[in-house]
């Protein structure tokens, strides 16, 4: 049995049954202790958080740490993750593909990793060869160390649009219609549907096509919403957002060009939103040559508009995840969530907010609300350990 400890970047064996000393503790729904406190946990769960009087008047029979420099919290989860890619050279790692044993040495380092950095939870994104979906059931099996993956599987996408390294592609809504029963019995934690193409680095506004009508999109969503599955949605532009909007998803990932009158919407319908900062963000935050000075400037305005619509999401008490679209240029697993969290600072959200948004928030958008939480009862592999707030 474990608990990570994201500030060491590790992973601390602990035994199943124990008590420890800590500096404090903050979750959503207990809020923050910033005196000593004595953790105990029985049959790997949080069984006592009691303020520290006198320590030495205490017996305790249990294995006891000195953690008093760490702070408990909820581990972390990552909305929006691609397990199968690399984060460096997109084209070099579908190439790689062909070679499977590298695509799951790389994944179980990634893993390893999540965990190292408080992560705990990760939804991702789906790739077309099944990656993501083994290593879920890798996890759960106990073959690999990882934290809890909920996996789309493969996204559906339109035949011959963008999205064919995440899904095979349905030609129309008939042919959904045919092979509906046998997608979903494939095995899926929640439906993707890819609603636009991609944003432009070197043109402002410009997105790529809107793949679905309102009408087929909502014979999509209805057809997870039927089996109580979530629907995340890929869309970007004006009316692609619209479109998924319309059709009634359960979240937006990336969303590019957020207008107010969307998150007003959103607001009014339940609507999840996932902005992927990190994608754009962390290209002019670690700067290379592979962009022309007007893609820069294109992002630069990317990135303003995009945490400007951030700060208004919040403001109007909008659904807001925290996702990294980790394995995208520039965004490594695991670490990418930290600067995803540093930038919606930087839209304008107190850091407890980002902590609950990455938190409790992620859990309920991932569809997983037994994560994301502190309290007694909690399995303490759910946790984490941080020097400071």
């Amino acid at each position: 049995m474990f608990i990570s400890c994201s500030s060491q970047h590790k992973i601390i064996q602990i035994p199943d049954e124990g008590s420890a000393v800590i500096a404090g503790y903050w979750s959503p729904e207990l809020g923050l202790c910033s005196q000593s406190v004595l953790l105990t946990w029985k049959h790997g769960r949080v069984s006592s958080l009691q303020p520290l009087v006198d320590l030495r008047s205490r017996s305790e029979n249990r294995k006891k740490f000195l953690w008093d420099s760490y702070t408990l919290l909820p581990g972390w989860l990552d909305t929006h993750v691609h397990l199968a890619l690399d984060s460096i050279d997109f084209f070099k790692c579908l190439e790689n593909w062909a070679q499977p044993s590298l695509i799951e040495e790389n994944i179980k380092r990634y893993l390893q990793k999540y965990l190292e950095m408080g992560i705990v939870g990760i939804r991702d994104g789906g790739d077309l060869p099944g990656f993501s979906w083994l290593a879920k059931n890798k996890v759960n099996e106990g073959a690999w160390l990882g934290p809890e993956v909920i996996s789309v599987h493969e996204a559906v996408n339109r035949a011959g649009k963008y999205g064919r390294f995440l899904g095979r592609g349905f030609e129309d809504i008939s042919e959904w219609q045919e092979k509906e029963k046998e997608f979903f019995e494939q095995g899926i934690d929640q439906l993707k549907v890819i609603v636009t193409g991609l944003i432009r680095f070197d043109d402002y506004h410009m997105v790529g096509p809107t793949q679905w009508t309102v009408e087929e999109l909502r014979e999509l969503v209805d057809s997870a919403h039927r089996r109580e599955i979530l629907v995340m949605a890929h869309a970007s532009g004006e009316e692609g957002i619209s479109v998924a909007i319309e059709a009634g998803v359960d979240s937006i990932e990336h969303g590019y060009y957020m207008t107010t009158r969307h998150l007003e919407l959103m607001k009014e319908k339940k609507i999840a939103w996932v902005p992927t900062v990190a994608p754009i963000g962390n290209i002019l935050k670690y700067p290379s040559d592979r962009y022309s000075s007007h893609e820069i400037d294109t992002l630069k305005r990317i990135l303003d508009t995009q945490l400007t619509r951030i700060n208004e999401a919040y403001q109007l008490n909008v659904r807001v995840g925290v996702g990294t679209d980790a394995g995208a240029y520039r965004v490594p697993h695991a670490e990418g969530f930290y600067d995803e969290m540093e930038w919606m600072e930087k839209a304008g959200i107190p850091k407890l907010e980002v902590y609950r948004l990455a938190t409790q928030e992620n859990a309920l958008i991932s569809g997983t609300p037994k994560l994301g939480r502190l309290n007694i009862g909690t399995p303490m592999k759910q946790l984490q350990l941080v020097n400071n707030l």
